[in-house]
């Protein structure tokens, strides 16, 4: 394995991506163990403590498995970008998308279920305008990010349930930067535009409407499983 030595300003985020990098390639194959510390310190020109980290990294992010006095292992799926993409976000002192949606899941149908019981009118014409604004950003040819991410926060505000609004406030900032920004983008640009987005906006919000939370949180549901099924289709191409 021929690793450089790394620029002394990344540090343990340039061990990190050459590491994936020659997992990836199957210089490192999977199941295979890595060289030991030390010897890796030397090869990157690095103190042990810059291989520590990046290897806690990597084991955080699924691709590594450090087993005490055995060694460090790359996992079953430490080849895959999916596992690549957690480990690069996690250096960046960001989120993975991956994991973002997941949140998503767990979070959003149930408030698109108490939003179907609890919502009022001002909150059902706040919905209506995100979408409206939405449908008017596509038909141009606009990025329709705002109106996007503003449904969902119309959602969670329609449960007047404060804890749960706290909680998707956190997401919407997380989701307002890179990566999930960049990556979402990508998949817009490539899945119709937003039009598929718009017409699951709609969905929810008219069984939301007709007071249906069974209905509300199907829609959710499968509104989000088709945004985690674009992400996948982003990141493994």
């Amino acid at each position: 394995m021929a690793f450089e030595t790394v620029d002394r300003t990344k540090l343990y985020s340039s061990i990190v991506e050459q590491i994936l990098v020659a997992i990836e390639s199957g210089t490192i194959p999977q199941g295979s163990a890595l060289p030991a510390e030390r010897t890796l310190a030397t090869r990157f020109g690095v103190s042990r403590a810059s291989v520590r980290e990046a290897i806690r990294v990597l084991e955080h992010a699924g691709v590594l498995d450090v087993r005490g006095g055995s060694g460090t292992y790359v996992t079953d799926v430490g080849a895959a970008k999916v596992w690549a993409l957690r480990a690069q976000a996690t250096v960046a002192g960001e989120h993975s998308p991956l994991d973002v949606i997941v949140a998503r899941q767990s979070v959003e149908p149930r408030c698109a279920e108490i939003a179907a019981t609890g919502r009022n009118e001002r909150d059902l014409a706040r919905m209506r305008a995100t979408v409206a604004e939405h449908i008017e950003r596509v038909a141009e040819g606009e990025d329709g990010a705002d109106p996007d991410l503003a449904f969902h926060v119309a959602v969670a505000a329609a449960t007047h349930n404060p804890v749960l609004m706290l909680m998707f406030e956190r997401l919407e900032e997380i989701m307002r930067r890179a990566p999930w920004s960049e990556l979402k983008q990508q998949t817009r640009v490539s899945s119709e535009g937003g039009e598929r987005d718009i017409r699951e906006h709609q969905a929810v919000l008219t069984a939301i409407g007709k007071h249906d939370e069974t209905a509300a949180a199907r829609a959710m549901r499968e509104h989000l499983r088709s945004v985690e099924q674009d992400l996948l289709a982003e990141v493994v191409g």
